[in-house]
């Protein structure tokens, strides 16, 4: 049964519309071809000899490698986030990321499940964004690129509670009630900026 078991397992993994990546210290265990694809690589086995260094983009290598080392640690890090990566051809793509992790017959294993994020308009572009401070502008430009208030507060080095402020004050200027408005409102201000 274990076998049949395993081979069912991996044949839903390997056909997820979502790219799936495991890691197991500091190398890939496992890609999925949706994952490949979002990367430019024409199968699973192009990244099998990859680490996380070869994917992120430089930016972005230090908060990844942080939050791995994090969760290597057992302390808190964060499970959803987006992050940006080099695909094959050098273009840099933004991915939606969910993270999780557990132990297997004594390794750490992370499974990220990602999906590929097309930019969305910046805040400043949004109706009302003047009267925001320069830190409640940036606070919600970085929720409309999908990052959580914890990330938004590791990346910023600031309580997660200063950021549930900085949101209140900055939903309140623009008339929002909540991060679904706030989205809202960007697909609005898009479509009425684009006809």
């Amino acid at each position: 049964m274990r076998p049949l078991l395993d081979r069912s397992f991996r044949a839903v993994l390997d056909h997820a519309p979502d790219g799936v990546l495991v890691e197991s210290g500091d190398r890939i265990a496992y890609v999925n071809a949706a994952y490949a694809r979002m990367l430019g690589y024409a199968q699973p086995a192009d990244l099998a000899s990859a680490t996380i260094g070869d994917i992120a983009h430089p930016d972005e290598l230090d908060r990844l490698i942080f939050f791995g080392r994090c969760r290597a640690e057992g302390k808190p890090a964060p499970t959803r986030y987006t992050f940006r990566a080099c695909s094959r051809g050098g273009d840099v793509i933004t991915l939606d990321a969910s993270i999780s992790a557990a132990c297997a017959e004594g390794s750490l294993l992370i499974t990220t499940i990602v999906r590929e994020l097309h930019p969305v308009r910046r805040a400043l572009e949004l109706p009302g964004t003047k009267q925001l401070s320069p830190r409640e502008r940036e606070v919600v430009e970085m929720l409309l690129e999908g990052r959580r208030s914890k990330e938004i507060a590791l990346r910023l080095d600031v309580s997660e509670k200063t950021i549930w402020t900085h949101r209140a004050r900055a939903f309140q200027k623009l008339g929002v009630r909540g991060a679904h408005d706030l989205f809202r409102m960007a697909v609005e201000a898009r479509a009425f900026l684009s006809s």
